[in-house]
């Protein structure tokens, strides 16, 4: 990106380092008078700065028999340990090396100082090898407010709402490319039959994860999940049914069926339940029935007594 920058959640822009004048830097390390730009090509006349295009020089020195390149102009940033650097190579080739292939390279490294109030100032850290004859690498540090991250990340997350909508888009169009094949060719379903509903609604998905979950049938009448039956008569795979018999689910209904004041149930499921409650209701009968209520236990006591029953076990009525 154009001078900008992301690392995890922090998000950097040295755009504001982009100056119509060069930055010239002097240094104590070398005898050189060094002349850079971030993130574009130097305005400054060069001289015989062979083999490099001269539109391309991101950072260069006077030499004493032309200008030597110390990097091509980039825009792309790199972080490293929490600062944005900037790399430049490609240069002039190193001098005194005859044969060598190596090329000059720069690397000016940013860093987060809030005390800074203005752009600050480049400075030189290193040049390797440390005499000017032999110098083809060099290292800058530069100190500035521009460099501190934000908390801006709007190219992340437009990326991240981007790809989860085309995963959407592509899991959509899969399901009714296959449904519709199968009802077509397998169900040999046509028109309108052979394409599957798709009602998109938030309490269909909650009925069917319920139902799921607890493993009951009481959700939605004609909620989500996989249904047969179609307008033919014959069996159609889709969410939702199409039987015209059946009751249409619809906003508000919560799935109760027509003149009924309970969910919807498959005929097995209400059998069963009524199955258990006639159960219950007899065993609560027979506990709530006092002992002897029917005179039978009250005969046999009496005639456990001696006065219904002789010393042989006879019963005398």
């Amino acid at each position: 990106m154009d001078c900008t920058t992301e690392d995890n959640l922090a998000y950097y822009d040295l755009s504001r380092l982009k100056s119509e004048d060069d930055y010239t830097v002097s240094s104590p390390l070398s005898n050189h008078k060094f002349v850079l730009s971030v993130c574009r090509a130097v305005k400054s006349e060069l001289w015989h700065v062979d083999p490099v295009a001269e539109d391309v020089v991101g950072a260069y020195y006077r030499g004493k028999h032309g200008d030597f390149a110390m990097g091509t102009t980039n825009s792309t940033l790199t972080v490293v340990d929490g600062s944005p650097v900037l790399y430049m190579s490609n240069g002039s080739p190193c001098p005194n090396t005859e044969g060598s292939k190596m090329l000059a390279n720069t690397a000016i490294r940013f860093v987060c100082d809030n005390a800074m109030f203005g752009i600050g100032r480049p400075e030189l850290i290193a040049q390797f090898p440390a005499d000017d004859d032999h110098a083809c690498a060099f290292s800058f540090e530069w100190r500035t407010h521009h460099a501190c991250p934000s908390s801006r990340k709007p190219a992340g997350m437009l990326h991240l709402f981007t790809i989860f909508g085309i995963f959407v888009l592509i899991a959509i169009v899969v399901y009714v490319v296959c449904i519709t094949l199968y009802n077509r060719f397998f169900l040999g379903l046509k028109g309108w039959d052979q394409f599957p509903s798709l009602p998109f609604s938030p309490l269909r998905c909650a009925s069917y994860l319920h139902d799921k979950i607890t493993g009951r049938g009481d959700g939605f009448v004609d909620g989500p999940g996989l249904h047969f039956g179609g307008s033919s008569g014959r069996r159609r795979w889709g969410i939702g049914s199409q039987d015209s018999n059946r009751p249409r689910w619809r906003w508000g209904l919560w799935g109760r069926r027509p003149n009924s004041n309970g969910y919807g149930r498959i005929p097995e499921e209400e059998e069963g339940i009524l199955d258990n409650g006639r159960r219950s209701s007899l065993e609560d009968d027979e506990e709530s029935t006092p002992r002897g209520v029917n005179g039978f236990e009250n005969a046999w006591e009496g005639a456990r007594s001696g006065n219904g029953m002789s010393s042989d076990g006879v019963i005398r009525l």
